[in-house]
């Protein structure tokens, strides 16, 4: 029985999850709002039920057995863990840490500028012309320190899907020249999406079928 992941129809918080859940090839389901978004009072009081949070609690997964889990980030971690996706010494469990924090910080920073919800132009040209330049080199810097083809080594880890995630749908998705000057980045981007769980996922309905952040969030 596949785990059932709950959120909008959109990437989002979620999308690292199901890259991470492909990756380690745990079968999944989205499972969204009926009435699409915003969810029904109804639908949010079954979340709160089912997760037991009483603030938010999508994005969240349910596993085969049954489990819940709530919390994007944590969520992230578990399914890390669950399907061998994490190194095995404390430096490179570290290194794994950091760059889901990094990958937070660009996340967190293309979430300040979107014009649909009521940014101002000039949080989006910021964006595109300061910030989001400066978070692609932070990243690089560290992907031209790896001694391999990935963030740490010649594996992919939990750390290449969260910077991917926030590269690509908080990044490139958005600033379609974004990568243009960050030539190592983008060599990692075609590598990762050749993994084949990322790949088979990449090209899956269920990927197509989800609302994207494009230009036109940023007013271009």
């Amino acid at each position: 029985m596949p785990a059932s992941l709950y959120y909008y129809k959109a990437t989002g918080r979620a999308n690292a999850i199901r890259l991470a859940l492909a990756a380690a090839n745990i079968p999944f389901n989205d499972v969204y709002p009926e009435g699409g978004f915003p969810p029904s009072d109804k639908e949010k009081a079954e979340w709160r039920k089912l997760g037991r949070n009483t603030t938010t609690n999508v994005p969240m997964l349910q596993m085969d057995d049954g489990k819940v889990y709530t919390q994007s980030q944590a969520i992230l971690r578990f399914v890390g863990r669950t399907g061998n996706l994490m190194p095995q010494n404390e430096s490179d469990l570290f290194l794994v840490d950091k760059l889901l924090e990094d990958a937070e910080d660009l996340r967190k920073e293309s979430y300040k500028c979107f014009i649909p919800w009521g940014a101002p132009q000039e949080s989006a040209d910021a964006f595109i012309e300061k910030v989001l330049p400066l978070h692609l080199g932070n990243l690089e810097r560290q992907l031209k320190e790896s001694s391999g083809g990935y963030f740490i080594g010649n594996s992919l880890t939990l750390a290449d899907v969260a910077v991917y995630d926030a590269v690509v749908n908080f990044g490139s998705i958005r600033v379609p020249t974004a990568l243009d000057d960050f030539a190592d980045l983008n060599a990692w981007k075609e590598r990762v999406e050749k993994h084949e769980g990322i790949q088979k996922y990449l090209k899956s309905d269920a990927y197509a079928d989800l609302m994207k952040f494009g230009p036109e969030t940023l007013g271009k």
